[in-house]
């Protein structure tokens, strides 16, 4: 009998761990330090904004936070270190724990990625909190991430937001803080993720230094380049860049497909955010408008992709017409 794939999460990099099942942390000493401050002198604030680029640790924080807040056994030389071992540990590991409630984007009907978190599943937030905990400690909460919420989706949660819950903490991880509603925002305790040093990124990867010169301070995001086996020499934004000025990037996109390992959609993503990538160094470096554009078709092509379940073919064929013709103002 053939066994049947897993479902695959949409809140994690490909071929990579889970962040919550993720127990060691690099960096981030002093927001890992608020956190273990608030829960120990009892003046958790309700709800937390943890703000910053994608692949920063954010989610990996959140269930750290998660573990020790719902009374996993504390160890290690951290402040938010548990046991693994710990029978809560394993429950949150597991998702099965009734006082921890995770929003995310899920699949539709047809068992493809949703493009976004729907009101009706934001509201589920509203029912979980409503309750008191099952085992008498905390309730908690994760959003990963609040930039997938619709707009309806958002009302919802600053519903709650607006009343919270005693015993209760909410936490929402957010990719891109600019473009939430302002109103969630000015009801969160901000906590700011920084780039890593090349160093720390080295230690949570294991990666080698084209790995990591590639996550650009990111140690997520180092893990999944690392895991998908990307090409660095390939993916260097400056051959990059090359090979765009010269028409070229459609063998480039190509290749770099061919050598990677995965689901087909996860390597299309992992090709298309390498794209993405270096429109963003591409704007920074030459300016120009039609970087900007690039990205933002790109990011298009990309939520496109995944919802409509395009054929990779198609969706790298659209995005070489992207960059080719952002690249063509050069030549």
């Amino acid at each position: 009998m053939k066994a049947e794939k897993p479902v695959p999460e949409l809140d994690k990099e490909p071929n990579a761990p889970h962040p919550r099942q993720t127990f060691s942390f690099v960096g981030h000493d002093a927001e890992e330090a608020a956190f273990a401050e608030a829960l120990r002198g009892g003046r958790m604030h309700h709800a937390w904004l943890l703000a910053g680029p994608k692949g920063l640790g954010k989610a990996t924080l959140a269930y750290r936070v998660a573990r020790a807040a719902l009374g996993a056994r504390r160890i290690g030389p951290r402040p938010l270190d548990v046991d693994p071992e710990d029978p809560i540990a394993r429950r949150v590991m597991a998702l099965s724990h009734p006082d921890l409630f995770v929003l995310r984007r899920g699949l539709n009907d047809r068992g493809k990625p949703r493009r976004e978190i729907a009101v009706d599943e934001a509201r589920e937030l509203g029912h979980f909190f409503a309750l008191a905990p099952s085992e008498g400690g905390m309730r908690v909460a994760i959003v990963d991430a609040v930039d997938d919420l619709n707009r309806n989706a958002a009302n919802a949660i600053l519903k709650t937001l607006e009343e919270p819950p005693a015993r209760s903490i909410l936490m929402l991880v957010c990719h891109a803080p600019g473009a939430i509603l302002p109103t969630i925002r000015s009801r969160c305790r901000r906590l700011a993720l920084r780039t890593l040093s090349d160093a720390d990124v080295k230690q949570a990867s294991g990666a080698d230094a084209g790995i990591v010169a590639l996550a650009k301070g990111r140690p997520g995001r180092a893990i999944a380049l690392k895991a998908q086996g990307v090409d660095t020499a390939g993916a260097d934004p400056k051959r990059a860049h090359s090979e765009i000025a010269r028409g070229a990037s459609a063998a480039l996109l190509g290749d770099l497909y061919d050598k990677m390992s995965g689901e087909p959609f996860e390597k299309l993503a992992g090709v298309l955010e390498l794209a993405g990538e270096w429109t963003r160094a591409a704007g920074v470096e030459q300016g120009g408008e039609q970087w900007a554009e690039a990205w933002s078709a790109l990011e298009t092509l990309r939520g496109e992709a995944e919802g409509l379940d395009m054929d990779p073919r198609h969706a790298l064929a659209r995005a070489a017409g992207v960059l080719d013709r952002a690249g063509a103002s050069r030549r």
